[in-house]
């Protein structure tokens, strides 16, 4: 009934369509690991998860990076920074970055960092309940009608530290694209922590001719269910296979 309720005062704000009311709010009442965190990752087995995520782990450490590994194909990827749309949600951008990286960061650790932001400093819970949160002069709802999905749920992450997963990954969408990546925003179903699967958004990037997918979302309920970080941190989908049911890129 809350849930109703809000939908239909931001509705009669003119904030959002009834259309668009309808389909967010679904998309929230549907989101994975609503019900399903108590760190029982059936899905994953643990082994090859942890053995590739140890793997990359020592090759990232070495000056030069092998070829194929996260940071190889990152350090590689031609840069052309795209702004947000808002200029307020990209002063906030801009700051965030300014806190968070160095000078000497290759793209590996400026995209890391960006990653490590997100992971552990959003906490899950509904953006839709928190587009009043504020964005210098302007608020996320604002945001949200005027610009969209990416831009509105990903200032809800960014400034009031809370979304569900197509926040989270948007929020990491808006850091990536300011650094120079190509990011967008992908909804599908993603393997549940009691089996089967359910609706979800991560991201992806295309670097050359390939596609890789990060899911900050899915990686912080991962490690806090034990499993070894950056898991899903640019990853084709081959090398999670089974993971995600993949149905259409969104932005």
């Amino acid at each position: 009934m809350i849930i109703r309720r809000l939908a239909a005062a931001l509705t009669a704000a003119g904030l959002l369509s009834g259309a668009l009311a309808l389909t967010a709010f679904a998309r929230e009442e549907a989101d994975p690991w609503a019900e399903d965190t108590d760190g029982e990752t059936e899905w994953l087995e643990e082994a090859e998860i942890v053995e590739a995520a140890e793997d990359d782990s020592k090759k990232d450490g070495g000056e030069e990076a092998e070829e194929g590994t996260p940071q190889a194909i990152l350090d590689a990827a031609e840069l052309t920074p795209s702004p947000a749309q808002s200029s307020e949600l990209q002063e906030l951008v801009d700051e965030i970055l300014e806190d968070i990286l160095e000078e000497e960061m290759g793209t590996y650790e400026k995209v890391r960092a960006c990653y490590d932001y997100v992971t552990s400093t959003v906490s899950y819970g509904s953006h839709l309940r928190n587009l009043s949160a504020a964005v210098g002069d302007t608020t996320c709802a604002d945001i949200y009608a005027r610009y969209g999905e990416m831009e509105g749920f990903g200032a809800v992450a960014l400034s009031a530290k809370t979304g569900m997963c197509n926040a989270y990954a948007s929020a990491f969408l808006l850091l990536a694209r300011s650094i120079g990546l190509d990011g967008h925003l992908v909804a599908g179903q993603t393997g549940r922590a009691g089996g089967g699967y359910t609706y979800h958004e991560w991201a992806e990037i295309d670097i050359g001719e390939e596609t890789f997918l990060f899911d900050p979302q899915l990686e912080q309920d991962l490690v806090q269910a034990g499993f070894p970080a950056y898991t899903v941190f640019c990853r084709t989908y081959d090398e999670v296979p089974g993971r995600y049911l993949r149905s259409y890129r969104k932005l």
